[in-house]
């Protein structure tokens, strides 16, 4: 076998894995290059010489690394998924985040996935629960994103059936895998700093939204303490039977939000989730490399699920007391900006 031959076979069982499975393929590769059932298998088996403008097709409509494939495993690349803003909607607002998931899709059911999330703020899949967060986060995305938008926040309740889709994602592709987060202590103030800066501001369109949004966010802690004693993956009630969650708590080395997953196919790093952040690698050396810094990391940190009692209990008695003078604050500024 001749070494064109070789990459070639090599691009499309990277796809294969990648994407979706063969079957399905074979009817894409027919109809992005217009060719029969016979020259695609020939393409795909390595027997006929694709062209470069045949390849740089299928790995634009697959996002599929030309680097990953054809070049050294000591080049890393990375994918962006870069969005117009004069294309931007709500609808990019949840595609960013079921990007997460993308790799895992059309996986065969009875392939192990095994996640990891290092988090600099608290996992971003537990916001989509709380009707509240939610909308703040929408209102200040949008914000930042788009040009012509004002920031105004409030109840808006377009947004509940992007909500539940979002949480039929989460719930089963992200919980229903074995899941393991490490989380740090002040991961909820970023959180608590943009509540702050929004009433300087005046952006919220009522003081009620404000309360509304604050009694979420207890409900929110709440929650996160019921399933780190359970050590069950739920989403606000919505637990996964039987689907264990292991939790640590770390201070040291969370600047940024990571997430991988693993398992025979898959191997991807993602950093951060918004833009201009958000970069995925399936690249298998980084990734080995990524997965033993979080092994590492993880080594030296103290479990707070399940048995971790009494390290759970400092880990939240901090978090009220934050909550606290963060209440506090809110009220001192509400009587300024909106007494």
């Amino acid at each position: 076998m001749n070494t064109n031959s070789e990459y070639q076979q090599r691009f499309f069982e990277i796809l294969s894995k990648r994407n979706t499975k063969e079957h399905k393929i074979i009817y894409e590769v027919m109809d992005l290059l217009n060719i029969k059932k016979g020259a695609a298998y020939k393409r795909m088996n390595g027997d006929t010489a694709m062209p470069i403008s045949e390849i740089i097709t299928l790995s634009d409509h697959y996002n599929l690394s030309l680097d990953a494939t054809f070049r050294s495993d000591k080049y890393i690349s990375f994918f962006h998924p870069f969005v117009h803003k004069e294309k931007s909607s709500l609808n990019s607002f949840i595609d960013q985040y079921k990007k997460f998931f993308k790799p895992i899709k059309g996986l065969d059911a009875s392939e192990e996935v095994k996640l990891s999330y290092l988090a600099n703020e608290l996992p971003i899949f537990y916001y989509f629960g709380h009707k509240y967060i939610f909308n703040f986060m929408i209102s200040v995305w949008k914000h930042l994103h788009w040009d012509d938008v004002n920031l105004i926040i409030g109840n808006v309740n377009e947004y509940e059936q992007e909500a539940k889709e979002i949480k039929n994602e989460i719930s089963h592709n992200y919980f229903g895998n074995q899941v393991t987060e490490i989380w740090n202590s002040n991961m909820l103030n970023n959180l608590y700093q943009q509540i702050i800066f929004c009433i300087t501001i005046r952006a919220f369109k009522s003081a009620d939204y404000i309360q509304l949004l604050i009694n979420d966010i207890e409900n929110l802690i709440l929650h996160l303490r019921e399933i780190s004693i359970s050590g069950v993956k739920s989403m606000k009630g919505d637990k996964v039977e039987g689907s264990e969650l292991k939790i640590y708590l770390n201070d040291f080395g969370n600047y940024l939000n990571i997430v991988q997953f693993d398992s025979k196919s898959v191997k991807s790093t993602f950093l951060g989730y918004d833009y201009p952040q958000f970069i995925v690698s399936h690249n298998k050396p980084f990734f080995q490399f990524s997965k033993d810094w979080i092994n590492r990391l993880k080594k030296r940190s103290v479990l707070i699920s399940s048995e971790g009692y009494q390290y759970r209990e400092l880990f939240f008695i901090k978090m009220e007391n934050d909550l606290k003078y963060f209440k506090e604050r809110v009220d001192k500024l509400m009587e300024v900006y909106y007494g």
